[in-house]
């Protein structure tokens, strides 16, 4: 069984849950989720935890927000040494940043870290925010320079693992209860964007992990073309990246097909080392 790691969101996390996948876990085991972070809020500095009692957070939300300050990943990515660390970039188009101090970031989780005392008292209106929406152009210039870092800490800490590229894409449109196709901007439950201009940035940031390590390996169902859509009894309901029931299929068909690549030997080399560790 191999393990993985997700640093990325639910597009990702999807694939590993039986509702999606039935039968996933005869081949896969999911140890780690950092979920919901930015490339460029894990190349920062680690914070402390901000979520207190008074937050009256559930596990799982108080999880997505401290460990986007703590920066844990890292630690039990090394203490877990999982087979393979798969990545989208969800929090990069959809989210942004928050520049804490000069040079320092944070995830601007609208979702979750909003509703925290510390964003209200802290940061709330004080503290300048960086998205794809306001200035693209240097987004990108600090996405690009974050990656790097993230790539390299990765490397030392879970030097054996093998790094996939979840390349999601946002849909334009979703099937209602009918199976007719409609608008998903103006069906009056997702926050309107620009998908195009969201997705062009998502292909740039693609564009840039791809050509910093040839070893990367590349998950992308839409390679260019809308192949799949959203649909009103998604599980989680319509948003730009629930898709249709058959992408989660495909997914992990094509991550089967990327595991089949490596050789048994490699993978005992692997097991190897986990267990020197």
């Amino acid at each position: 069984m191999r393990k993985i790691a997700i640093l990325g969101s639910s597009a990702t996390r999807h694939n590993f849950n039986t509702i999606f996948n039935p039968n996933y876990k005869k081949k896969f085991e999911c140890v780690l989720m950092q979920n919901q972070s930015s490339i460029i809020s894990m190349a920062s500095a680690k914070r402390p935890n901000p979520v207190i009692k008074e937050d009256d957070f559930n596990k799982y939300d108080e999880e997505s927000v401290s460990t986007d300050f703590t920066k844990t990943f890292f630690d039990d990515l090394s203490k877990l040494q999982p087979d393979t660390i798969i990545i989208d970039l969800f929090a990069d188009a959809h989210f942004g940043v928050i520049e804490v101090e000069p040079g320092e970031y944070i995830t601007d989780n609208r979702w979750k870290l909003w509703r925290t005392t510390y964003y209200k008292n802290e940061l709330k209106d004080k503290a300048p925010k960086l998205t794809i929406d306001t200035d693209k152009d240097h987004y990108l210039e600090v996405f690009k320079k974050s990656w790097d870092i993230v790539l390299k800490k990765i490397k030392e800490v879970a030097p054996k693992s093998k790094i996939v590229l979840h390349e999601i894409q946002n849909v334009k449109e979703y099937y209602n209860f009918d199976d007719k196709k409609y608008n998903l901007i103006n069906s009056g439950k997702v926050m309107k964007i620009d998908t195009d201009m969201y997705n062009q940035a998502l292909q740039e940031m693609h564009a840039y992990i791809e050509q910093s390590d040839k070893a990367i390996q590349v998950i992308n169902l839409f390679d260019g073309r809308e192949l799949y859509l959203s649909f009103d009894e998604h599980p989680w309901g319509l948003f730009y990246v629930h898709y249709t029931m058959d992408y989660y299929v495909s997914f992990l068909e094509q991550l089967i097909a990327i595991e089949k690549k490596e050789s048994w030997f490699d993978h005992l080399k692997r097991k190897s080392y986990r267990k020197s560790k």
